[in-house]
């Protein structure tokens, strides 16, 4: 478990960010959709 952390802890810190940035600012389609190519790029 902790290596598969280690392995995507970048993409796990920068999905739970855009998680917490949508709750705090409210739903946002269009910058989620961005995150999440960006996430995969």
């Amino acid at each position: 478990m902790k290596a598969i952390f280690i392995k995507y802890k970048k993409p796990i810190i920068i999905t739970l960010s855009v998680i917490v940035l949508q709750l705090w600012f409210g739903f946002d389609p269009k910058f989620s959709i961005i995150n999440i190519i960006w996430l995969f790029v």
